[in-house]
């Protein structure tokens, strides 16, 4: 949960965000100009800032972002509008705005996005590790780092005793004693995030800083800036010099997500920057030392992507040192029990139970979602259950209702003259084409509703189908 200042000038429109944050759990600080959250920025530790752009008939959400930015640069902005543009959203991130919502907006965008935000600021490894410090003087919010070994670290990371996370769990060990680059791949939802954070919770630089980066949220035109920082006056907006994400990561670990949606410029500038250790802000003529270690991750093929001419090979040599890949949870389902257990126990707080003849149902389900799916049906049943109680009944009603999610089988796959490659194609293509229909056509919606990044829909909507003939 977070500590969230809302900056809104209507009060009706105020009063809805205000409801939907708190219905998430988060203590929000409401006020109706860029003066007001000036002073509250002063005097009160913020981890999200939540602020319109038009204010008073002026775009005075650009000074609430200068201000958040001069108080408290670690505070995540994200910027309300309905005048969403390319140059708005260009002109918002060169301000320091982490991302740009369009009124109106839905609880669920809203939810998605502080999430997001506080994702990327590492506030969850504060959490872990025993809270963080609410001084705004020091003009930033502290966060306790995990370390290998805490109890809090290692019971959140990577739960699962099937053989396959078995070997998994190994083989980040053994890389988390190294310095060398980690490649995790896997599909969405199987947890490559965290098994980022479980090398560097085991490393030598438990201590020191994590820093995620989504390598799909970042327009490309920001994403030099944004790695390596720039200089004042290097562009226009560049009105203070500022550190880029490879140098708030020195001495500790940066965490590339997504890395197949680097765009190619940056791919040039990251493999020197992996070579040399050096780095050099958008605008600066002298080069800086950093002191990263770097783990990537993937949820494509980045070997097709090197054939297809889409990924340098020099760099993804160079980021595949150690390759990590985690299992989908349909192939170790013997895990799904106990993470299902776990979910409902951190969501309820402990206030809720799931019946024991739920686990054998649970366990035959395909979950090509993985994680993140077993996720959203266990917090589906947690809002639908009458006193906390989570039955088979409730659990076969939900599941049954959902849309392209009918559990599938070997036999029933070659029965219909299937192969895995089609079928999943098929699957992806469904999923897409529902999710562009319920956006009205609308590819970033649809790409939120999918999980995946915007430029990852669109590359899968460019992506030609293939044929039986050429899949064998």
């Amino acid at each position: 949960m977070a500590d969230i200042l809302l900056v809104e000038d209507e009060a009706n429109a105020r009063q809805v965000l205000v409801l939907g944050l708190e219905i998430q759990g988060h203590q929000i600080c409401a006020c109706a100009s860029s003066m007001e959250a000036e002073k509250h920025l002063k005097q009160q530790a913020f981890d999200v800032v939540l602020t319109d752009l038009r204010m008073q008939g002026r775009d005075a959400g650009l000074d609430v972002i200068r201000a958040s930015r001069q108080i408290q640069p670690h505070a995540r902005v994200l910027l309300l509008t309905a005048y969403a543009s390319a140059d708005t959203a260009v002109m918002a991130m060169k301000e320091g705005a982490f991302d740009y919502l369009t009124k109106p907006v839905s609880v669920e965008e809203l939810a998605a996005a502080v999430e997001r935000a506080l994702a990327d600021c590492a506030l969850i490894e504060g959490r872990l590790a025993g809270g963080r410090s609410k001084n705004p003087a020091d003009g930033k919010t502290a966060t306790q780092p995990l370390k290998a070994g805490d109890e809090a670290s290692d019971a959140e990371m990577l739960i699962g005793d099937s053989l396959a996370m078995q070997r998994v769990r190994q083989r980040l060990k053994r890389a988390a004693q190294s310095e060398f680059t980690v490649l995790i791949s896997g599909e969405s939802g199987t947890g490559k995030e965290l098994a980022a954070r479980f090398v560097h919770a085991h490393s030598s630089r438990s201590k020191a800083v994590f820093v995620p980066v989504h390598c799909g949220a970042i327009p490309e035109s920001l994403f030099e800036s944004e790695l390596f920082g720039h200089r004042k006056g290097s562009f226009t907006g560049a009105d203070f010099d500022r550190p880029g994400l490879m140098e708030s990561a020195d001495g500790g670990t940066l965490f590339l997500d997504e890395v197949g949606e680097l765009p190619a410029s940056v791919q040039v500038k990251l493999l020197r920057a992996l070579q040399e250790k050096r780095i050099r802000r958008v605008g600066d003529d002298q080069e800086r030392d950093v002191n990263v270690r770097v783990v990537a991750a993937t949820n494509r093929d980045l070997q097709a992507e090197v054939q297809q001419g889409h990924f340098r090979e020099d760099l993804f040599f160079r980021l595949n040192v150690v390759p990590v890949h985690m299992p989908a949870l349909r192939q170790r389902n013997e895990d799904i029990p106990m993470l299902a257990k776990r979910i409902v126990r951190q969501c309820s707080e402990g206030k809720a139970h799931l019946n024991e003849d739920c686990m054998p149902y649970l366990s035959r389900l395909p979950f090509m979602g993985n994680v993140r799916e077993l996720e959203n049906l266990m917090q589906r049943m947690l809002a639908l259950s009458d006193h906390n109680d989570l039955t088979l009944h409730l659990l076969e009603e939900l599941y049954c209702g959902l849309k392209n999610h009918t559990a599938i089988s070997l036999g029933s796959m070659q029965a219909q003259g299937d192969n895995l490659d089609s079928l999943m194609a098929t699957t992806e293509q469904q999923l897409i084409d529902e999710a562009l229909s319920k956006t009205g056509g609308n590819i970033t919606k649809a790409a939120a509703e999918l999980g995946i990044s915007f430029r990852s829909l669109r590359y899968r909507l460019k992506k030609p189908l293939q044929t039986d003939d050429e899949q064998t």
